[in-house]
């Protein structure tokens, strides 16, 4: 029994180990030039996060968004010219990816699909 003890023990320290919020030098390494194809359930989201702090996404139901970004207390936030202002993100790193959640209230906002190097979808 104490071998079952010990098992599930290292099994449940293991997956809070698996779990990190990402750092503001983690999230300036994985945003920064960088297109983040966000999955959501309405379907993929292209965001760029330009080095000279521009932000762009094209959302699945057709909006566009343009506005700005920064990385502060372990999360990102954007201003969007025509949407959310302050709309903060932090970025959880888990066994199968990276989770996106509003730092305001917890609730998901999808999960990263892919990351391309650049601004392939001009945004």
């Amino acid at each position: 029994m104490k071998g079952l003890a010990m098992v599930s023990l290292l099994a449940t320290a293991t997956a809070a180990q698996a779990e990190t919020q990402m750092s503001d030098a983690q999230l300036d390494a994985l945003l920064t030039g960088n297109t983040v194809y966000v999955a959501t359930p309405g379907g993929a989201a292209p965001v760029y996060y330009g080095a000279d702090g521009r932000a762009a996404a094209n959302l699945p139901n057709g909006t566009e968004l343009r506005g700005t970004w920064v990385i502060k207390d372990a999360a990102y936030c954007v201003d969007w010219d025509n949407g959310p202002k302050n709309s903060c993100t932090k970025v959880i790193k888990t066994s199968d990816g990276y989770a996106m959640f509003d730092l305001a209230n917890g609730d998901p906002r999808g999960s990263v699909d892919r990351i391309v190097p650049g601004n392939p979808e001009n945004l």
